[in-house]
């Protein structure tokens, strides 16, 4: 499971000097629904490959060819809806019934780990699709689909806590294994060091902040 998320990344990376074009998937957060780059079904279709609505192009997530739109709902994680390409070519045919016979959200009690979603102004840097900026921050804790601990922070206090997240992951069993991992899948030093620390929440997680 590590190794085919691992690819994954390495993907994102690479497609973020391409310039290919990325779609995110959406996420409902009170009330409100925001871009989301987790793509939680992955997992879901990596075991179960016969409930993928539609063939991805190039097994990327690039090219997975659908929209899944999540929501945090009384603090538990549920996949809302999911779409794929209808007539006008848009994703705006809902297949969720292919994933639930009841045709209803379903609760991902498979999801563990670290996310965020951004708010406010989104903004990219030149030639990047894949790595917004925003004015704050939503980072969340997810055990065994259950949202637990939630932090809010701005720009530049978000960029603090990867920060720290990296030192602390830094000094864990897990960091050299993917480091060497990174490498040996083509990545130079200078790639492997960045390539974590752009996906620290994804790589650390769980939240290593003291609790207030």
């Amino acid at each position: 499971m590590k190794h085919f998320y691992t690819v994954i990344l390495i993907f994102l990376s690479i497609c973020s000097s391409a310039q290919k074009k990325y779609e995110p998937e959406q996420i409902k957060w009170n009330g409100t629904i925001y871009p989301y780059r987790y793509h939680h079904l992955e997992q879901y279709f990596r075991y179960y490959p016969n409930k993928r609505p539609v063939p991805n192009i190039d097994t990327t997530i690039i090219n997975r060819n659908y929209l899944a739109v999540f929501e945090v709902k009384e603090n538990k994680f549920y996949l809302n809806d999911i779409f794929i390409k209808g007539k006008n070519k848009a994703k705006d045919l809902s297949v969720l019934n292919e994933l639930n016979e009841k045709n209803e959200p379903m609760f991902l009690n498979w999801i563990n780990g670290l996310f965020d979603i951004g708010t406010g102004n989104e903004t990219f840097n030149k030639n990047d699709s894949l790595s917004p900026i925003y004015d704050n921050y939503i980072v969340f804790e997810v055990k065994k689909g259950v949202v637990g601990r939630i932090e809010n922070f701005t720009y530049n206090e978000f960029k603090l806590f990867k920060d720290y997240q990296y030192k602390r992951f830094k000094n864990t069993p897990e960091y050299p294994h993917l480091y060497r991992r990174l490498i040996y899948n083509g990545m130079s030093e200078f790639e492997a060091t960045s390539h974590i620390y752009n996906f620290i929440l994804f790589y650390s997680k769980s939240n290593f902040l003291k609790k207030r």
